[in-house]
């Protein structure tokens, strides 16, 4: 299943809305990933760091943490217990396709 999410700017799409869901069990194995998408590369990797950073992981992409990063032309940065995964639009699209 897939659910797209739209909001206002600044209303916490893609910080808060990400915590919420890993709170109430969405993104456990056997679940299903969180996906967020931002427009840019700076955008997707600023914003996965400060998620990261407010559930307390000591860095993005490590084995045991839960946020993962994903952009063109750039290493993975996915651990293997990744729950939410922060991506660029592009990313997202070529996922679809298969």
């Amino acid at each position: 299943d897939v659910v797209v999410l739209c909001g206002e700017t600044g209303s916490g799409k893609s910080t808060q809305v990400p915590q919420f869901l890993l709170e109430y069990g969405f993104g456990a194995p056997g679940v299903g990933l969180i996906g967020v998408t931002q427009p840019r590369r700076v955008a997707a990797v600023s914003t996965a760091e400060r998620v990261a950073f407010e559930l307390g992981e000591a860095q993005l992409g490590g084995k045991r943490g839960r946020v993962g990063v994903q952009i063109r032309g750039d290493a993975s940065r996915m651990g293997p217990n990744a729950a939410v995964k922060f991506m660029t639009d592009g990313i997202l699209l070529q996922e679809m396709k298969g």
